[in-house]
């Protein structure tokens, strides 16, 4: 079993930076190597969203803070993602539902991938507001850049505003230290400010090999792995 014992905030900034800075691929593969080495993180119901390389490597399951044998038999890969950084890989698991509830260390086990995920997730977000800013700024409408339109300097100026506010309630946290409802929101704030920033790319936000498809995974992370109920 992986006893989860990170309360320094290194592996979370870390974790963010990789996702702004190399993708989600990498961030992805740090958290996993980090919090579940040599076993594959899966939500809940049985569905896994890795980096290529753990879903290779990984030798066992782990199951919102259980871990289980894994057996290829059991898996169905849904998708693969050619990411900057990496390929994403999607898969579901069948497995049966634990018989017991968690002890103390699973329960953290399980909070700490939900809140790491929440510094991946803001850090992908923040690369996309990057890039958000550099389209903007180079297209035109009339005789201004669509940046410098006030509709659009407001959709970027409420990104801001959620990214600050998300930094805000997780810096400082530990495993178990935000209640679940208070995760689940962090995840839906980051969430809706993903979807305002894609609509600010036009058609380029929704393609796959577009700015906006590593947020499109981002989004499936959160239900993966998410549900805003207290581990039991």
């Amino acid at each position: 079993m992986t006893t989860v014992t990170h309360r320094d905030t290194d592996l979370w900034t870390r974790c963010q930076d990789a996702a702004r800075h190399r993708g989600l691929a990498p961030a992805l593969r740090l958290l996993a190597s980090s919090l579940t080495p040599g076993l594959l993180p899966c939500g809940p119901g049985g569905h896994t969203l890795a980096d290529a390389g753990t879903f290779a490597e990984a030798g066992g399951l782990w199951i919102a803070g259980t871990t289980r044998p894994r057996r290829p038999a059991d898996e169905a890969v849904l998708s693969r993602t050619a990411l900057p950084g990496g390929e994403v890989v999607a898969a579901t698991v069948t497995t049966a539902p634990p018989t017991a509830r968690r002890g103390a260390a699973e329960r953290e086990a399980g909070a700490a991938f939900v809140l790491g995920l929440a510094w991946v997730r803001l850090g992908l977000s923040e690369s996309l507001r990057s890039a958000c800013l550099g389209y903007l700024g180079r297209r035109r409408s009339g005789d201004s850049y669509l940046l410098q339109q006030q509709l659009v300097k407001g959709t970027v100026a409420e990104a801001v505003a959620d990214h600050l506010e998300v930094r805000a309630v997780l810096s400082g946290a530990g495993p178990g230290d935000l209640p679940a409802a208070v995760l689940a929101d962090v995840h839906a704030r980051i969430t809706a400010a993903d979807r305002e920033q894609v609509r600010l790319l036009g058609a380029s936000g929704y393609l796959r090999d577009g700015p906006g498809m590593p947020c499109y995974l981002s989004e499936l992370l959160a239900e993966v792995h998410v549900t805003g109920e207290e581990p039991r």
